[in-house]
């Protein structure tokens, strides 16, 4: 029986591992703008942070159908507003089309 649940963790560790590998993760920082865009961006919003991270130069991108979207804008105006330090997490083979900058789309946002 023990062999079975070390199996099934390991294997629901690796599946974790494995569907997550993509990100790459930014300095900590501030988020210096955002940008909410209606008709042409269908609801995309993009921020960029004060110091921003090599792979994702220009900043992260939010798809408005994304789960989570809302939990996630209310993160990032939150930290916006009262400034505070973050930790963004993007997907540099995402990126956003609607710009010709380096926007990766964001896997998570952390306070730091």
């Amino acid at each position: 029986m023990k062999f079975w649940a070390a199996l099934v963790f390991g294997l629901m560790s690796f599946h974790s591992y494995a569907v997550n590998q993509n990100y790459i993760g930014s300095t900590v920082s501030t988020i210096k703008e955002v940008t909410s865009y209606s008709e042409y961006g269908d609801g995309d919003v993009v921020f960029k942070l004060a110091s921003p991270e090599a792979t994702c130069p220009s900043g992260y991108w939010l798809r408005k159908t994304d789960p989570g979207f809302q939990a996630n804008l209310s993160m990032v105006i939150a930290a916006y507003q009262a400034k505070t330090s973050v930790m963004a997490f993007g997907l540099p083979d995402e990126i956003w089309s609607g710009s010709k900058g380096k926007y990766c789309r964001m896997y998570a946002i952390s306070y730091r």
